[in-house]
């Protein structure tokens, strides 16, 4: 199975981007670059860049299997299907089962785009840590997202999701 590095020639708006694979490297990108950030505004963006660009993976891995491995049992087991032909919600559901940091991302992806998310997660900005400022830079908040009691740093989520879709780059990984 080659989902991840099916190359999608119809993904013409993308700058160049056309694989799953290239995706992925530049989530990882945004991720550097949320590490990075020299102001406030940066790390929001790098942030909201990297968590849509993850929770879009999901639609990258889709195109590659239905471009390529459609009709493939051993990815319809993958996904916990049998039965019926495999459908885009299935690789969705696969990827939130299999990465509970990915429900995050679909949140934080959904807020940017209608405003309101649907589930009780909250992405915030608080007060950065004073002994991480970088001498002679500014003091850069700290992005969490809290989701009922639990309060998480938002790069340790975005870091799980990018070793998830990582993982699934590899030779070891499900979608390989």
């Amino acid at each position: 199975m080659t989902v991840m590095h099916t190359t999608l020639w119809s993904a013409t708006s993308t700058f160049g981007l056309n694989t799953a694979a290239a995706m992925a490297h530049k989530a990882w990108r945004d991720y550097e670059r949320f590490k990075a950030a020299r102001t406030t505004g940066d790390r929001i963006d790098a942030a909201l860049n990297c968590a849509i660009t993850l929770w879009h993976m999901s639609e990258w891995v889709w195109a590659g299997i239905a471009a390529h491995d459609r009709h493939s049992m051993a990815v319809a087991a993958i996904l916990g299907v049998s039965g019926r032909p495999m459908e885009k919600d299935d690789v969705v559901k696969w990827a939130l089962r299999e990465c509970s940091s990915l429900a995050v991302c679909q949140s934080i992806c959904n807020g940017t785009k209608h405003v309101i998310s649907d589930r009780s997660v909250t992405a915030e900005m608080i007060a950065p840590d004073v002994s991480e400022r970088p001498k002679g830079n500014q003091l850069v908040a700290d992005a969490v997202v809290v989701s009922g009691n639990e309060t998480r740093k938002m790069g340790g989520v975005l870091m799980d999701a990018i070793i998830f879709w990582e993982h699934q780059l590899t030779s070891e990984g499900a979608m390989r």
